[in-house]
């Protein structure tokens, strides 16, 4: 994890749950979890506005092959 630049300006737990329109609890829930990425800066969480960006657009899941072939087609792929 990278640190925040000097010149950049970190999110606040409470500014990021105004924006989501949830608690700070539960912000600070999704951080202990790991489920969010952060900053810990003492006891306090912290958000880059990369870490922000990740948070409002996670990745896309992964797709599970349906039939036997497309199985079998990704397993030897990956080999």
């Amino acid at each position: 994890m990278k640190l925040a630049d000097e010149d950049e300006k970190l999110i606040t737990s409470a500014e990021l749950a105004a924006r989501f329109q949830v608690s700070t609890e539960t912000v600070h829930r999704m951080c202990r979890t790991n489920k969010w990425p952060h900053v810990k800066v003492g006891r306090l969480y912290r958000f880059t506005q990369e870490q922000y960006e990740t948070i409002v657009t996670p990745p896309a899941p992964k797709q599970q092959p349906r039939t036997q072939r497309q199985r079998i087609t990704q397993l030897l792929s990956s080999v």
